[in-house]
């Protein structure tokens, strides 16, 4: 994923492309989902039980997704494992509290292993107060690491970036409470629960993305300006920020409003992922 200059040993900007932007969207959303159902199973409201159960059976498909995407994305997927032990001393484990890409994996695995409990024996956990705060928490991890992991690059812009990681929490819960909108009845007693949420997150994201902008200075242009500003204005602010809001005070159907969340929450990071790296990295890379 890193590599780094011979001849200083300093790492080099990684060249990410869509492996990473899906990787970035789908571990928000699966973040932004086990966030939403700990809350709503601490609440306590049994008419909340279908979300909570759609979250369940969400939650670990994605991060099999997410798992994937890093694999691949690796250039060699069957050295995988050396992220988590020591190829010379196996089984030992590697834990490097220094390394974006090592927090990263064990983020990953205790997200995983939460998500399965959640998949094959959620009856079971069911209730448990402490489970409950843990999934909070490894959803918030899960979320919030990938914008961190973007701000721990030598990428100038990106590493100035330093609200990176409460910009991707924010709008990985706000996606997920999208999706869960969408997959949900329309006349479900959580959809007000779910709306209001989201609009909450929507609120908070734009203005993390304000200060974002503001503290990058000129750095910032790369995202707002010129062929990905076109994208950035109408994709991320207008469909995955206005159109969320306005539905709030305007005629606006609320599952259009949550694919259009959606999108925006796909071109947020495929603007932040791709803009500062152009020309060094093709749009279409993979």
């Amino acid at each position: 994923m890193w590599a780094t200059n011979p001849g200083s040993g300093v790492a080099l900007p990684p060249q990410w492309g869509w492996y990473v932007i899906l990787y970035f969207f789908l571990g928000g959303l699966a973040g932004g989902l086990m966030v939403i159902s700990a809350g709503l199973e601490l609440v306590g409201d049994e008419r909340d039980t279908d979300a909570i159960r759609v979250a369940h059976r969400l939650t670990f498909p994605l991060i099999i997704a997410c798992a994937l995407l890093l694999i691949i994305d690796l250039g060699t997927p069957i050295r995988f494992w050396h992220m988590v032990f020591k190829s010379e001393r196996f089984p030992e484990l590697i834990v490097k509290p220094w390394s974006p890409i090592s927090i990263g994996s064990w983020i990953l695995s205790l997200y995983g292993g939460v998500a399965f409990v959640n998949y094959f024996f959620a009856d079971r956990v069911r209730g448990h107060r402490l489970w409950m705060i843990l999934e909070g928490l490894a959803g918030f991890a899960l979320a919030g690491y990938t914008g961190v992991l973007v701000a721990g690059t030598s990428n100038a812009v990106w590493h100035n970036a330093r609200l990176m990681g409460a910009l991707f929490l924010l709008s990985g819960v706000s996606t997920a409470y999208a999706l869960l909108m969408l997959l949900l009845p329309a006349t479900s007693s959580t959809q007000r629960k779910l709306n209001d949420g989201d609009f909450w997150a929507v609120i908070l994201e734009a203005t993390v993305l304000l200060l974002m902008l503001v503290g990058l200075g000129s750095l910032g242009r790369v995202f707002w300006s010129g062929g990905f500003g076109v994208v950035f204005w109408l994709g991320v602010v207008g469909l995955g920020l206005i159109a969320p809001l306005a539905r709030h005070w305007l005629a606006f159907n609320p599952r259009r409003a949550a694919m259009c969340v959606l999108a925006g929450g796909l071109l947020l990071r495929f603007v932040i992922v791709m803009s500062p790296q152009l020309p060094r990295v093709a749009l279409w890379h993979l």
